[in-house]
């Protein structure tokens, strides 16, 4: 007898947990957010510009956007640029950076892919020169995986329409 009872609470404790476990996993449902105040105490905000400049770029087939950026943005001058695109590649490296080894660890993609996302900046070294920083999310035609992460180098397929905008424009 004592060992059904043991039996029954040892089951019905197990159950009780599955029960709490279940419900801990459950979705939550919000019909309002409201964010937390003074949870960011380390923002800075600078004002840039009060205009800035607007371009739209087409890459054609072919093209390396990097490399592409690059040259633009020297020949233009830009200076505190920021920018998002959708388009495809044929050819990317992907990239994660490294800080141990302080070096990328990269994905050589040789095939069409989907460009879902790719944004990023522009800015200057130390030496004035154009600094393009990107990154990206492509989704390979073949299975839909998707790749992730610095954009080092893409090659457009088909091509790539991209949205740049320069605020330092008339702060010179």
């Amino acid at each position: 007898m004592r060992s059904l009872a043991l039996a029954s609470i040892v089951t019905l404790g197990l159950a009780n947990g599955a029960f709490a476990q279940g419900q801990a996993m459950a979705p939550e449902y919000l019909t309002k957010t409201t964010p937390q105040t003074e949870a960011a105490p380390g923002l800075k905000a600078t004002e840039l510009a009060p205009t800035v400049r607007t371009f739209r770029l087409v890459f054609a087939k072919g093209d390396e956007v990097i490399s592409g950026l690059t040259e633009f943005a020297g020949k233009q001058h830009l200076t505190n640029a920021h920018f998002t695109a959708i388009g495809a590649f044929d050819k990317a490296v992907i990239g994660w950076y490294d800080p141990d080894r302080k070096a990328y660890k990269t994905a050589r993609l040789d095939e069409e892919m989907e460009v879902t996302s790719f944004s990023g900046n522009i800015t200057r070294d130390r030496d004035g020169k154009p600094v393009v920083h990107a990154h990206g999310v492509v989704s390979l035609l073949r299975n839909g995986a998707v790749q992730a992460g610095h954009v080092i180098e893409g090659h457009v397929s088909l091509t790539m329409q991209l949205y740049l905008e320069d605020a330092d424009a008339f702060s010179r």
